[in-house]
């Protein structure tokens, strides 16, 4: 193999040494059906593996070098745009091109992998000698873009992390964070796309809705992974504030969802008319109080009561959720909105509580705060948005 400048040598070290990458691999693998999936490192010159999953026996190894011409990844470098080809044989742009002959696939995905700073770095690629027909489901190709997003953050973080603290303390600062990675990836993404990968194409439609279900839960699980990660790193989550008129009938669809999950419990809402339209991502705050609501009407009884209230005052627009049945202990209260491994089965691996810590995360890129008390025998959780009538 030709020697490798140094830049490559050291990418191919960092991304092969870090567990939760060789993990997201394996996932990648469950989740596409794909036999080889690597991590590359691409440039206008070179295209390199730096990471390998390989279950087929493929013989692709973490340094070993393509033709840049003669992979796709090449057009995926230049267009910033993914290739998925869930069977070659009938896809009329691919069809007749050199590579799939060339490596022996016919199927194929490579996706563009960048930096939090917007650089480019390479392609999450993976490929088959048979098709697959999943890289025809849109919630498997979502799951695969936030695999590559957070790829990207993790590469990042590792780069800095060498920069600012090399040698071995450096590893026991970053030790917490790649155990909750681990658990995340393995545990809550792993498992679960490994039971669906066991499970047989559906045939019908109501074998359709729940495949596809359990696959959306999952593209959504692997969106809260890069979140989670873009946050730990101090990347901030990704906003796009716009002027929102319906807010109020947005609040009462969640607030119905939630009955339907609680059917149990005395479910009610105040919600203040709004003076003017609200600048906020509208998406980004119901997912934040959606975590919020979970959470309070998961700790109340049967027929607990659970009121969410609106206010604006002196131009500040709050969600208040709040019950007097729902029961805390101080101490949980106190670290409420940090990443938790939950495990409520001693015979079921840990999992990785993200929802409250992302709507947290949320509540700061408006510029606001999220804080939970507990008062004269009422569970208060008061959600605040003072750049919202901005």
């Amino acid at each position: 193999m030709p020697s490798q400048p140094s830049s490559t040598v050291e990418s191919i070290e960092l991304l092969t040494s870090l567990d939760s990458v060789a993990a997201l691999l394996r996932v990648v693998c469950d989740i596409s059906g794909l036999g080889v999936a690597t991590v590359a490192e691409v440039t206008e010159q070179r295209w390199i593996a730096c990471a390998v999953e390989d279950r087929i026996t493929y013989g692709l190894q973490p340094g070993a070098e393509l033709d840049l011409e003669s992979t796709l990844c090449n057009h995926v470098r230049s267009s910033h745009d993914a290739v998925i080809i869930s069977d070659v044989t009938q896809n009329p742009t691919y069809c007749d091109h050199p590579a799939p002959g060339l490596y022996g696939w016919k199927s194929y995905l490579s996706v563009p992998v960048f930096r939090p700073n917007g650089t480019f770095f390479g392609t999450l690629c993976a490929f088959d000698p048979q098709p697959a027909p999943r890289l025809e489901q849109r919630p498997v190709i979502d799951t695969l873009d936030g695999f590559a997003r957070l790829l990207g953050e993790l590469l990042a973080r590792e780069e800095q992390r060498r920069e600012e603290s090399p040698g071995a303390r450096g590893d026991r600062d970053l030790t917490p964070l790649r155990e909750q990675l681990l658990v995340l990836l393995e545990e809550d993404l792993q498992r679960p796309l490994q039971a669906l990968a066991t499970q047989n194409l559906p045939t019908s439609a109501a074998e359709a809705e729940l495949w596809q279900a359990e696959a959306r839960r999952l593209a959504e699980r692997s969106a809260a992974a890069a979140d989670f990660v873009r946050a730990r790193l101090g990347h901030g989550l990704p906003l796009k504030p716009t002027l929102e008129e319906n807010v109020n009938e947005r609040l009462l669809g969640l607030f119905a969802a939630l009955q339907t999950r609680f059917p149990g419990q005395a479910l009610s809402s105040e919600l203040q008319a709004l003076p003017a339209a609200l600048r906020l991502d509208l998406p980004r705050v119901l997912q934040a109080l959606d975590a919020v609501l979970e959470q309070v009407a998961s700790r109340n009884p049967p027929g607990g009561t659970l009121l969410l209230r609106t206010m604006v005052e002196e131009r500040c627009y709050s969600l208040v959720v709040e019950s007097s049945t729902a029961v805390m202990d101080p101490g949980t209260l106190s670290q409420m909105f940090q990443p938790a491994l939950t495990q409520a089965d001693p015979e079921q691996p840990a999992r990785l509580e993200l929802s409250l810590y992302l709507a947290h995360e949320i509540a700061r890129g408006h510029g606001g705060s999220l804080i939970a008390r507990q008062e004269n025998g009422r569970l208060r959780f008061i959600l605040t948005l003072p750049t919202a009538l901005d």
